[in-house]
């Protein structure tokens, strides 16, 4: 099989021949190594490999899109004749456009060779602490990945970013179980650079396991309340996605449903938060080295001390809007910290509760939410009383990050993103 660049150079020239046609090509190779312990032993060791090709064109404002797994030059020469072919069935829209011409780049980032040995050491390693840390811990499932990839992403102004990236990957299904009782089911994910640290050590899984055995008997809570909340960061970051889904996202900015949509330079939550997209931010593991769009990726402040400062939208939504076009396509969320401990935050409330999820569907425009409280313990006088049951909160998502009481220290870096733990007031909690 040709290389990738050979495969990539035969593929921009051939598009680059075709009359009246602009667009863009990436060409991506992945190998990913997978180890899966259970029971403190090596069960699976296996390697996967895929091939991703995706081609944009542009005819007469007309756009085209194919995307093919086989990168053989009839392959992709039979896909860019289909790619125009969609095109010029199109609907015209000025809108359309790809990348102006980057000077050619190479990338090399993290670890692009792994160390098995060592990623089935920590792996056994975290299984082993564990069972001796973490008795009334059941895993279901653990698996560790390294994700190696190379790709070539080009346009026919003469842009030809060639990236070569390597990093590790934790994935952990468990339970709290102590031989009777089952408590819900709970997942930790995490992304790193390198195996210099213990895995229970990453992100937050010690706590997070330790959460799981302090959830094998739940209590109810029997009334219905308004109180505060404290998100954990993996909620954090949920509650954040559903918000700026709803209010800065291209597809709402295009569709012109945004709640914000004329609110650029106003403050749109509280003055504490401060929210990014940091693709280059060190302790972003799964990075972007440039937009959909083709444009180099840079980091970018969506909302800084409250005020809405960018919209997350495409060049598509930006040509069609007038609305300036975001530095990135990442979702690689930093939240800036706070001033007070997690445990200084937990003292400070008078009752709420604790969440690690909130199960429920998309919140409607409007921002409203309502689902049932995961992995949640209930806070009364700033003590932990206990985990909870069948426990709902609901809420707006506007309100409720107009209304941060407190923003965390500490940090929690998942390799996706960096998001404290976040105090929200106002929010009605009701039991079964």
């Amino acid at each position: 099989m040709a290389t990738i660049s050979e495969i990539s150079k035969n593929a921009i020239d051939y598009l680059k021949s075709k009359e009246g046609v602009k667009g863009d090509i990436n060409v991506s190779f992945t190998e990913q190594h997978e180890v899966t312990i259970k029971d403190g032993k090596l069960t699976l060791l296996r390697t996967l490999f895929d091939n991703d090709i995706n081609i944009k064109v542009i005819k007469d404002s007309k756009l085209g899109k194919v995307r093919l797994n086989d990168p053989s030059d009839e392959s992709i020469k039979n896909g860019i004749d289909d790619a125009i072919k969609t095109a010029e069935s199109g609907n015209e829209d000025e809108a359309f456009d790809i990348a102006p011409g980057m000077e050619p780049e190479t990338f090399k980032i993290g670890v692009i060779e792994p160390d098995i040995e060592k990623l089935i050491e920590r792996t056994i390693e975290l299984s082993e602490e564990i069972k001796t840390k973490h008795k009334n811990v059941k895993v279901m499932e653990m698996f560790a990945n390294h994700i190696k990839g190379h790709s070539i992403f080009a346009n026919t102004f003469g842009t030809r970013d060639e990236t070569e990236y390597g990093y590790y990957e934790l994935v952990l299904e468990y339970a709290g179980n102590d031989g009777e009782k089952t408590g819900g089911i709970c997942f930790s994910q995490t992304a790193i650079k390198d195996l210099d640290k213990p895995f229970i050590e990453l992100g937050s899984i010690d706590k997070d396991l330790s959460d799981a055995e302090n959830s094998i008997e739940p209590i109810s809570v029997s009334d219905k309340f308004e109180g505060d909340v404290i998100f954990t960061p993996d909620c954090s970051k949920k509650m954040l996605n559903f918000l700026l889904g709803n209010t800065i996202d291209d597809s709402v900015v295009l569709e012109k449903t945004s709640l914000w949509l004329e609110k650029l330079g106003q403050q749109v939550v509280s003055p504490k938060l401060t929210i990014s997209s940091k693709p280059w931010d060190d302790r972003i593991v799964d990075f972007e080295v440039h937009t959909s769009d083709g444009f180099r990726s840079k980091d970018y402040t969506a909302i800084e001390n409250g005020i809405l400062k960018s919209f997350a939208v495409s060049q598509y939504t930006s040509n069609k809007t007038g609305i300036k076009r975001a530095d990135n396509s990442a979702l690689s969320f930093v939240v800036e910290p706070g001033d007070i401990s997690y445990e200084e935050m937990i003292k400070g409330v008078k009752k709420g509760l604790i969440v690690g999820d909130v199960s429920c569907g998309y919140p409607g425009i409007n921002c409203e939410i309502s689902g049932v409280a995961k992995n949640a313990f209930l806070v009364e006088d700033g003590k932990i009383v206990g985990a909870v049951k069948e426990t709902m909160v609901s809420g707006n998502l506007i309100d409720m990050f107009n209304n941060v009481k407190a923003i965390s220290k500490e940090q929690i870096s998942s390799g996706y993103t960096v998001i404290p733990y976040i105090q929200v007031g106002g929010v009605t909690i009701s039991g079964s």
